[in-house]
């Protein structure tokens, strides 16, 4: 298993690193600071969390260009460097609030902000080759940090014949593999994703479809507000039975694993389309169809492809979703057999853990250690994936 190879890394100090990450909802820039000794009983702790928020504007820009047709070049040549400013900052920040010499930092790790996902090619679609776009040129993060940075972390599991996603499921076997048997992650970001980490180490990872990307689309045009906290407005609708019927027939959720996500499928476009076919209803009936579109897909997702798996039982639940109370509540109704935990029991905190995941990632690229696992992205083999900007040193110090 490519993922236990991280432990045969040899390292005579903790290595400390920062890991970055912006989802889908492009709310934050999140910025883990952690250390990493792959002998350790646990081989990665949390030293500081950082959640930069990105500017109104930027974010205006960037959910703008996600959109087919709208991204000109010129547009997307600013944003790779502004939004590669803006997660400088935040590595920045998070380093001196957490009070750690920048010079015992070893490297970051930036998964970058993704305005595009192409996981196979589609004649329909006019997609001729996968392919996918991440915002925030790791060249210039090395530049304004001085450290060694990696970034580009998809394109080469998806030269590889994958599907470049998701690449959480190699951390989180880090994290829980050697903790846990038979364990279920779930992580709800904009889109919703599932690990299966199984006794004898084998992985099944995938991404199950929309987790808050419809919810917060709906929130930003209804109401002005970036997401609908603990579900409240959700919880105060009813579901459209019709719409959800509709929704649900969308081809992902019945596509076999590897597979993966974005807002290629379920981005501002579906939402329009969401809203259109709601037959003008109110405000909270399409945050509960939509949160119920979350909750149904995702248990479609566990019933359908991994739970006949194994016998695990036990769920792990982290992102921004797993702090919406209703859809929880929803999501443990529907699954009254399973256990549902957060991952803050287990010593790694759910705000923090997808970028504490790409500062995983990152640790293993710089060691020349493959960090994908096939069986999550259907590529043909694992792969070192990561491209290394060096820092101003040129050398990664341990």
């Amino acid at each position: 298993m490519s993922w236990r190879r991280f432990f045969e890394i040899e390292l005579e100090r903790p290595a400390i690193g920062c890991g970055l990450m912006s989802g889908t909802s492009v709310d934050a820039v999140d910025a883990a600071l952690v250390e990493i000794m792959p002998s350790a009983p646990s081989p990665v702790r949390l030293i500081h969390y950082h959640e930069m928020s990105i500017p109104a504007g930027l974010k205006d820009r960037i959910l703008a260009a996600m959109k087919p047709g709208a991204g000109g070049v010129d547009h997307l040549c600013q944003l790779n460097v502004e939004v590669a400013n803006v997660f400088a900052d935040a590595a920045l920040e998070t380093i001196v609030e957490a009070d750690v010499p920048i010079e015992r930092v070893s490297f970051i790790a930036s998964h970058g902000q993704t305005v595009y996902h192409v996981p196979r090619a589609d004649e329909a679609r006019g997609w001729a080759t996968p392919s996918s776009l991440q915002l925030g040129a790791p060249s210039v993060i090395a530049e304004r940090t001085g450290l060694t940075t990696i970034g580009n972390f998809r394109l080469r599991d998806m030269a590889a014949g994958g599907v470049g996603a998701p690449l959480i499921p190699y951390a989180e076997a880090v994290m829980f593999g050697r903790m846990i048997d038979n364990v279920i992650c779930l992580n709800i970001g904009g889109i919703a994703n599932c690990t299966l980490i199984r006794q004898d180490g084998s992985v099944i990872a995938f991404d199950c479809g929309p987790g808050n990307m419809v919810m917060d689309a709906i929130m930003r045009r209804m109401t002005g507000e970036p997401f609908d906290e603990n579900g409240r407005l959700a919880a105060s609708g009813k579901v459209i039975p019709a719409l959800l019927e509709e929704a649900l027939k969308h081809p992902f959720f019945q596509q076999a694993p590897p597979k993966a996500t974005g807002h290629e499928d379920f981005g501002e476009l579906y939402a329009d389309w969401f809203i259109t076919h709601s037959n003008h209803a109110s405000t909270p009936d399409l945050m509960a169809t939509a949160m119920e579109l979350t909750a149904q897909s995702i248990t479609h997702a566990l019933r359908e492809f991994v739970i006949d798996e194994s016998p695990a039982r036990t769920v792990i639940l982290s992102g921004g979703g797993a702090m919406n109370a209703a859809l929880i509540e929803r999501l443990r109704g529907l699954s009254k057999d399973l256990v549902w935990r957060k991952s803050d029991e287990y010593g790694f905190a759910g705000a923090a853990k997808e970028a504490m995941g790409f500062a995983i990632l990152g640790f293993a690229a710089l060691h020349g250690t493959p960090n994908t696992i096939p069986s999550a992205t259907g590529a043909a083999h694992a792969v070192v994936a990561g491209e290394i900007a060096p820092g101003r040193t040129g050398t990664f110090h341990e």
